[in-house]
């Protein structure tokens, strides 16, 4: 019998309706002689390894072997899972075509003792029922991935290593009870926020003074030295002094320069993020997951976690089918003339970069629009025209002081009509322009500006600080710890995370560069075929580093702060989220007074007159017994929402998902103790 595995409930379905008629089963599906099952993503975790006692003597700690138990919640799924796979004599390995979908079927079959013959599914498309039938005439042996597999584990293995021994190194060192969460990925990249903040915080803007000019109708700026003038504030104004006095400024010169540019290249799961956040401000995590359901359920993107931003040398044929879907097929002949700049073998490593695949219907929900619309801009500027424009330079002399004038003339748009774009042509005079005012403008030096997901994924990216399908994560992981925190757009390190950054000063952990050296061992496992050997390489180095900085920190003096306890902060965190109000540090005082103003605040009274109090999932009424989840339906409810149902109103609310995935919208209302919906 054939077992195939899939990493989730909605892949399977896809894979079993695609190979026939599948019946329904308790935690699989049954298609033919085929049985279907899925994993929930990683149902293992490493099993409790390390003493249960916190003490510095057993540090650094590390296991001789690792092992694995069941993630609470799931054990159920892993039982199903173990009782099929006694029966089977072959397995298909159907985990995202990825390292981590690779570790998170692969241990479960070492976990469970499976020794039968086991088999790759791995595609970049959508989940087609054509492209599961194609791809299942092609299963590769999963041998060919060992290699993947190795490096995932690495990763897996590496990071408990770390985390484990700093984390409770620097809580202990630290006292209060608190603990301090330490990573390999995660700190260094907070380090980087904090070190921008201070930059930010101890900048002083230093004021400045330049020249502008207008020359019927042209505007210019003084130029010293073949840039824009800088000026103390008596020299900028003894300059206009003199210059008032001349009526005429002479053309001295007239620049045009033709300039192309080239498509932008396709889009990886990180450009992609990049953008979205720029343009919409949806964090990285918001547009791997629209991705995700635009690859999984909607089937009109390919695989969206690759880092990649070219196509396969092989993928033209692939690139002028889907420009016919699109209803492009005037692009197709470019296919073949693109080259390089689109397929390049070379610059891949598992996946090609994300595509389109068919047209979407007009009925894609609003915010998978906008995902899917950069996707496919990208791919369709791909091939099209260079862009092509004229830069004007307009240099004007006035009593022996330079201004220059620019502007920009579009020649052919080529893939630019895809994009927001702008023509602000100057007129070019020749012989003497008459002038109608210079006058001093009042500027300031600026701070490099704070991090926004944007910025701070562009930095990951260039640093190799995680990987496309992880860097989201590390960015909630930090905010979910109280390191970091949103502010609209940007991105500003808390009292807390700073202050783990200045226990950790001496630390290499801190240092992006030394994480980036340990992500290109990992892709080089993969990439250069090491396998085991690169596996305990690895390990062995990330060994010798823990060992010397647990040496080296156990010498440090750690100050220890009077920090509010773990209760208290856990309590103001809460009434931050649900009023919307920042909690000002982590001192005891300072969250002790934040929480005497902010608590009376937060209260709710129910229709039936009873205290509503907070939990951790939840609202709860006291007299009636009422309860509003926090999570509702994979909606999110905020605290106003829950203030109003328990007042008796009825919300129109939308974002709802139901069982079967799909988005639905709903009048809510509490009625007989819970939430029902009206429709």
């Amino acid at each position: 019998m054939r077992l195939i595995i899939a990493e989730k409930p909605s892949v399977a379905r896809d894979i079993a309706k695609a190979l026939g008629k599948p019946v329904r089963k308790e935690g699989y599906l049954v298609v033919g002689e085929n049985l279907v099952t899925w994993t929930y993503g990683h149902l293992l975790q490493i099993g409790d390894l390390a003493p249960r006692k916190w003490d510095l003597k057993d540090l650094p700690f590390f296991p001789e072997r690792f092992w694995y138990k069941a993630i609470p919640g799931k054990e159920r799924q892993l039982k199903i899972v173990g009782t099929l796979l006694s029966k089977a004599s072959e397995v298909v390995n159907c985990g995202d075509a990825g390292r981590e979908g690779e570790l998170i079927v692969r241990e479960v079959l070492d976990y469970l003792g499976f020794k039968g013959r086991v088999l790759r599914f791995w595609t970049s498309e959508a989940l087609t029922p054509e492209v599961v039938r194609r791809e299942f005439m092609r299963l590769r042996d999963s041998s060919e991935f060992d290699d993947l597999y190795y490096s995932a584990l690495a990763r897996q293995n590496g990071d408990w290593i770390v985390g484990i021994n700093l984390t409770r190194l620097v809580t202990l060192k630290a006292g209060g009870g608190e603990v301090w969460s330490v990573g390999r990925v995660q700190t260094p990249t907070l380090a980087m926020i904090v070190r921008r903040d201070e930059e930010i915080e101890s900048f002083k803007p230093e004021t400045y003074y330049v020249i502008l000019g207008k020359f019927e109708g042209i505007e210019g700026v003084m130029l010293r030295d073949g840039v824009e003038a800088r000026l103390g504030k008596d020299e900028a104004e003894r300059t206009v002094s003199k210059l008032e006095k001349e009526s005429f400024a002479r053309v001295l010169k007239v620049d045009k320069e033709e300039r192309s540019e080239r498509p932008p290249l396709l889009h990886s799961l990180t450009s992609l993020q990049r953008e979205a956040n720029v343009l919409y401000g949806f964090t990285a995590k918001r547009t791997l997951d629209l991705a995700q359901r635009l690859y999984e359920e909607f089937k009109l993107i390919s695989y969206p976690r690759t880092e990649a931003r070219y196509l396969g040398d092989n993928n033209k044929g692939l690139a002028k089918e889907v420009l016919k879907r699109l209803g492009r097929e005037e692009l197709i002949p470019r296919v073949d003339r693109v080259g390089k700049r689109v397929f390049d073998s070379s610059r891949l490593t598992d996946h090609h970069a994300i595509i389109p695949l068919d047209k979407a219907k007009d009925d894609l929900p609003r915010q998978e629009r906008m995902i899917y619309d950069l996707v496919l801009r990208k791919f369709l500027g791909a091939f099209m025209e260079d862009y092509e424009y004229e830069v004007q330079r307009l240099y004007l002399q006035l009593d022996g002081e330079i201004f220059l004038s620019q502007g920009k003339r579009n020649v052919r748009l080529g893939w630019m009509e895809l994009y927001p774009h702008e023509d602000n042509p100057i007129p070019l005079p020749s012989g003497s322009v008459r002038k109608d005012e210079v006058r001093v403008e009042a500027r300031q030096t600026k701070a490099p500006p704070r991090y926004t997901e944007s910025t701070l994924l562009r930095e990951m990216e260039r640093l190799r600080l995680g990987t496309p399908a992880t860097r989201a994560g590390i960015i909630e992981t930090l905010i979910e710890r109280d390191y970091v925190r949103r502010e609209g757009k940007t991105l500003r390190s808390t009292g807390k995370g700073r202050e783990l950054v200045k226990k950790l000063a001496s630390s290499k952990v801190t240092s992006p560069d030394m994480t980036s050296e340990w992500e290109k061992e990992l892709e080089e496992i993969y990439v250069k075929r090491r396998g085991r050997e690169g596996y305990d390489e690895f390990i062995g180095k990330i060994k010798e580093f823990t060992r010397e900085e647990v040496v080296k920190l156990l010498k440090e003096e750690f100050k220890v702060e009077n920090r509010a306890t773990p209760e208290m902060l856990s309590l103001a965190k809460m009434v931050s989220k649900d009023l919307g109000v920042e909690v000002p540090g982590t001192g005891m005082e300072e969250v002790k007074r934040f929480l005497d103003e902010y608590l009376p605040k937060r209260r709710i009274t129910c229709k039936c007159g009873g205290e509503v109090r907070a939990f951790e999932r939840g609202w709860k009424c006291v007299k009636c017994k009422s309860v509003v989840w926090r999570e509702i339906a994979g909606k999110r409810i905020t605290f106003k929402q829950a203030k109003a149902l328990f007042e008796g109103k009825e919300l129109k609310m939308r974002g709802f998902k139901s069982r079967s995935g799909k988005r639905f919208s709903a009048v809510v209302y509490l009625e007989d103790g819970k939430v029902k919906f009206k429709f």
